[in-house]
């Protein structure tokens, strides 16, 4: 089993299986875009399968698929059944922008994976365009529905927090309850220039209108690594769980389970963290598994206690703390 310097069992592991993405979101990517990788620095699928079996050798329990956008990479589903083929018991969840999702949801039940996490930012058509760049929203609609009415997922909506989410909860919030899923709302993390020109929204203050939406109760028992859960009655009567990741201004690190492999091989401890270790250079020189078992255990060794972001007022000048040496996109969702 992997445990860190701080004493917490790493069991989590989240593996960027590209840096692409058919979409543009604001809060990802720049908006002059980014450089793609080549192909050559990408791990090919059998690297990615070889990897990650040393985690889970390792004691990791759980895998999440993430991208840029997880479907959008060749051979998505031949990594999958690879690592299903291996390990029936793992945990495997997929995170994805949902576009693309419709179609490949058979084939996900059929490989058993568990968990769905689907951004959905925004309802409304024209402001969805302008965060994603991307006239796709019905597209992320059709499979959510889809997904839902197959009964066989944990579904979760991810919607980051703008300024305009607060007059949108509630819509988004009756269309989570229609679809019986639950709605995450997640601090906005800086990672890009144009962030210090957004105003900060913390969940304090998206707490404040979620009252206003319906009758809010604390759920502490269903609180997970990150997310403050909590059962929000409307008032028709619906209920559903609500989530609050607050990345920034409530630090969750303390219990922190979890790893990164970005696309092209390189093991971050911590999302924030500017010191990287190259896995993908050392599996092609063949140095073996015993070496790469031993950088992976030193690194969680040095896993930092915490991430240093801080915002220190949420004015019009929005959060400007920031520290990653790369975007979300190129580091994984």
């Amino acid at each position: 089993m992997l445990f860190d310097g701080y004493q917490r069992r790493i069991r989590y592991l989240r593996v960027s299986l590209t840096d692409k993405c058919n979409l543009r979101c604001v809060y990802c990517m720049p908006q002059e875009g980014v450089e793609w990788l080549s192909h050559d620095e990408i791990l090919r699928n059998e690297e990615f399968v070889h990897l990650i079996n040393l985690f889970i050798e390792m004691g990791v329990e759980k895998v999440r698929f993430t991208g840029g956008e997880p479907l959008v990479r060749k051979g998505f589903l031949h990594i999958i059944q690879m690592i299903r083929a291996q390990h029936p018991h793992l945990e495997i969840c997929v995170s994805t922008n949902g576009v693309l999702l419709a179609d490949y949801l058979e084939s996900l039940r059929d490989l058993r994976v568990e968990k769905l996490n689907i951004s959905l930012d925004t309802l409304d058509r024209r402001r969805y365009e302008r965060i994603t760049g991307s006239d796709a929203l019905a597209n992320v609609r059709l499979s959510i529905e889809k997904a839902v009415a197959m009964g066989t997922f944990n579904i979760k909506l991810n919607a980051v927090i703008f300024e305009e989410t607060l007059s949108e909860l509630n819509e988004l919030v009756a269309f989570a309850a229609e679809n019986n899923v639950a709605i995450r709302f997640i601090e906005r993390m800086p990672f890009l220039a144009e962030d210090k020109t957004q105003r900060f929204v913390s969940s304090e203050e998206l707490l404040k209108e979620l009252h206003r939406v319906g009758y809010l109760e604390r759920d502490c028992r269903s609180d997970t690594n990150v997310a403050k859960m909590f059962l929000l009655t409307r008032p028709d009567g619906k209920k559903l769980r609500v989530g609050i990741i607050p990345s920034v201004t409530h630090k969750f690190c303390g219990r922190c389970d979890r790893l990164r492999l970005t696309c092209d091989g390189h093991l971050k401890t911590c999302l924030y963290a500017t010191s990287e270790y190259d896995l993908k250079s050392l599996y092609r020189q063949d140095v073996g598994d015993a070496v790469l078992k031993k950088i992976i255990f030193n690194a969680v060794n040095e896993k930092p206690f915490e991430h240093k972001i801080t915002c220190e007022q949420y004015s019009s000048r929005g959060c400007a703390s920031i520290l990653s040496i790369r975007t979300m996109s190129k580091i994984g969702g």
